[in-house]
């Protein structure tokens, strides 16, 4: 446990994997575009059997640069290959490519390198990936649904609009009704969409792209997670979902050797959401200067309050890494359970709306058609 305390005396150290040899930034030209989840899990997994297995490092990486599909991962492998072959440690070679290996990815794996238990660590990072995928697609399926509905909805009420009702439109002139105020307001909305459609067109797409700027903006990601944190029923699902992973991942480091101050701090920088940022920063803080992680966690609504109580167990039992994996087991599950529940009651909620704006364009266009039948049988 000295080597790896060691190891991460030095803040630099940690991101470069070395102290001995730091990282030279690839060139412009050079460097690595993102990869799917997919492909990570998939190398992480392959070099844990094989670490495993007895097989040199150079080796299977070899190994796996032949059987790379894709082109973006090959190309950092086999540069990944070349420097160990040249010398170089896994961490200082993985830290060439932040875009596919993150911080916390390259601290375990310089933990596993001083501790001598790589097979262990990659087999950790391995699940742990694995679970980040499993949550991905479970959110991704349960909300195709929805959003298809909504989609398609909005496609066949905007063709009513625009297309369909002004064609009644020449019919209704002709018999000189007094139309009902649905028809009216609808088809001054089609008269102005189909004649001013160049000024409406690019005022929706930059609304569009202004509040997705807005979003991505600093205070604007601010809003929005805190937001996430305080409407009803996102609130539980937002802090199972994050608290499954901040807690997965903190098992993770803590059981490869990371110390907790350091865990704390990758942690912040694994995390998306600006609430748990700004938790981690004042958990890293607190540790710091004496504290535990249980106490500094109390009184905190950013997880949930049986979280406290059970970090305050592990640390007195000194099982804070297995506790924290469970943790974010348990969590996981709880999440997924909770995001299918709020989908289940959203889904009869988009259907009712969705379905409430046709009828309204239907009501609109049969309204004035009733009044024709009985004009034409009086």
């Amino acid at each position: 446990m000295q080597a790896v305390d060691a190891r991460f005396a030095d803040p630099t150290a940690l991101l470069l994997g070395s102290t001995q040899q730091p990282a030279v930034p690839r060139p412009i030209w050079r460097r690595t575009k993102s990869i799917p989840l997919q492909e990570r899990v998939n190398f992480t997994s392959q070099m844990s059997m094989m670490v495993g297995a007895g097989v040199s490092l150079s080796s299977a990486l070899k190994s796996l640069t032949r059987q790379c599909q894709s082109p973006t991962m090959r190309e950092a492998l086999q540069d990944i290959q070349d420097d160990v072959l040249g010398g170089s440690s896994l961490s200082t070679s993985l830290r060439k490519h932040p875009k596919l290996f993150d911080p916390a990815y390259i601290a375990t794996i310089a933990a596993g390198e001083a501790s001598g238990r790589m097979q262990q660590v990659l087999t950790q990072l391995a699940e742990l990936q694995r679970a980040d995928l499993r949550l991905r697609r479970t959110i991704r399926g349960m909300l195709v649904y929805p959003v298809l509905l909504t989609l398609v909805s909005l496609a066949v009420v905007t063709t009513l609009v625009i297309f369909v009702l002004p064609r009644f439109a020449t019919i209704f002139e002709q018999y000189e009704l007094t139309l009902p105020l649905v028809t009216r307001v609808l088809m001054g909305i089609a008269d102005e969409a189909r004649s001013r459609w160049w000024l409406w067109v690019p005022l929706l797409a930059g609304g569009v792209g202004g509040a997705a700027a807005a979003v991505a903006s600093e205070k604007g990601r601010v809003l929005f997670d805190t937001a996430l944190l305080r409407m009803p029923g996102l609130k539980r699902v937002t802090q199972s979902l994050i608290g499954a992973r901040a807690c997965r991942l903190l098992g993770m480091l803590v059981l490869s050797g990371v110390p907790l101050v350091e865990a704390l701090r990758l942690l912040r920088l694994a995390i998306s959401n600006c609430v748990f940022r700004r938790l981690m920063v004042d958990l890293e803080d607190a540790v710091s200067n004496g504290r535990s992680l249980s106490d500094a966690l109390e009184g905190n609504e950013a997880l949930p309050p049986s979280a406290v109580e059970l970090i305050a167990t592990a640390e007195k039992t000194g099982r804070l890494g297995e506790v924290s994996q469970m943790m974010g087991a348990h969590y996981e599950e709880e999440g997924q359970t909770l995001a299918r529940q709020l989908v289940s009651m959203l889904e009869p909620i988009v259907t009712i709306v969705m379905g409430g704006f046709v009828a309204l364009v239907v009501l609109a266009v049969m309204l004035p058609v009733f009044d024709i039948a009985t004009l034409s049988q009086g």
